[in-house]
């Protein structure tokens, strides 16, 4: 049986997942990334409990919060906190009210003992959003994984939706059998990309399993799941006509050069966006405010990396949406 990839970023980490406890440094990134950035607005942190467990919630710009006027709501990445959006946060409250959340297991957010799947957090964010007052419509911003709830959000609840903004999303658009592409536009044969997606990645995804975190653990399986798939889940439906912007990260980062493999690891990274590319123009082409933005020298966090583009993407967002009532 072929075997096909899970996406990039598991296997920029499988190399060092192999050395003796390569966790440490995952878990001690997020826990700065959520403490030094998060702690700074103790004052605005609230809990809110859905079905008996507490759901870390951090609002601001509430004054900004009428009736029509979109609410912000930012989308983690896997496994992240929302200290991530900080700046960019702190921009957009000055106009409109702006919602963030930990997932379950995440942050100081209990765990709820349920696999985060799409309509499980979904409508979970649903009832935190009405919870704390905040009603539709919602411009939805998404890093990374987080890319995968808001595009289910938009097919369960397209008349909620003013806008979506993916922030260098995990690819939704991949159907299954795609992951192998970039493999074979950089010479690999059919077999060696096999191989490499055989048994040792078998055994890479079972160390995983048992050694890293489970708030990590647990959404790495929700994505292996929707990967099967081809997401089909999150995209059962067609976008609504709103604002939809795509952000991509183009900086490469030296230090992903680690471990011997038997390609280039740069060009497979820029074929790879290429790839992806191609298939988000697809998406946003026959929308009316469909736009594409590209970042030559981020990394993944293009928020902390380059705020203002995403700020001002979120703000043309906003002025398109207004544009569409219009019409």
């Amino acid at each position: 049986m072929k075997k096909t990839p899970l996406f990039l970023v598991l296997l920029m980490a499988a190399s060092a997942l192999m050395a003796q406890k390569p966790y440490d440094a995952f878990i001690s990134k997020a826990d700065s990334l959520y403490r030094a950035k998060d702690y700074q607005h103790a004052t605005r942190i609230d809990f809110v409990t859905i079905q008996g467990h507490k759901v870390e919630v951090l609002t601001s710009g509430m004054q900004h919060n009428k009736a029509s006027q979109p609410v912000i709501v930012f989308e983690n990445g896997m496994a992240s906190g929302f200290g991530s959006w900080d700046t960019v946060a702190a921009a957009m409250a000055q106009t409109h009210a702006v919602f963030r959340y930990n997932r379950p297991r995440i942050g100081a957010s209990e765990d709820d003992s349920l696999p985060p799947t799409t309509a499980h957090i979904v409508n979970n964010l649903r009832v935190l959003l009405l919870k704390k007052g905040l009603k539709p419509p919602y411009l939805l911003v998404s890093h990374s994984f987080g890319g995968a709830y808001i595009r289910s959000f938009a097919s369960m609840y397209p008349e909620e939706i003013a806008g979506l903004v993916f922030v260098d999303p995990v690819d939704f658009t991949k159907k299954k059998g795609y992951g192998a592409l970039p493999y074979l536009e950089i010479g690999l044969t059919q077999h060696q990309v096999d191989s490499m997606f055989g048994k040792p990645y078998e055994q890479f995804i079972r160390r995983l399993y048992e050694e890293m975190p489970r708030f990590y653990v647990e959404e790495v399986k929700i994505s292996r799941a929707l990967n099967a798939t081809g997401f089909a889940e999150c995209v059962r439906q067609p976008l609504p006509d709103i604002p939809v912007h795509f952000i991509m990260a183009g900086g490469y980062k030296q230090g992903d050069d680690r471990g011997k493999t038997m390609y280039d690891k740069e060009k497979l990274f820029r074929i790879n966006n290429n790839i992806k590319m191609k298939r988000w123009l697809e998406v946003i082409n026959p929308l009316t405010y469909g736009m594409f933005f590209y970042s030559a020298s981020s990394g993944h966090f293009v928020q902390m990396d380059d705020p203002k583009l995403v700020i001002a993407s979120i703000r043309l967002a906003l002025s398109d949406y207004d544009q569409l009532k219009k019409e």
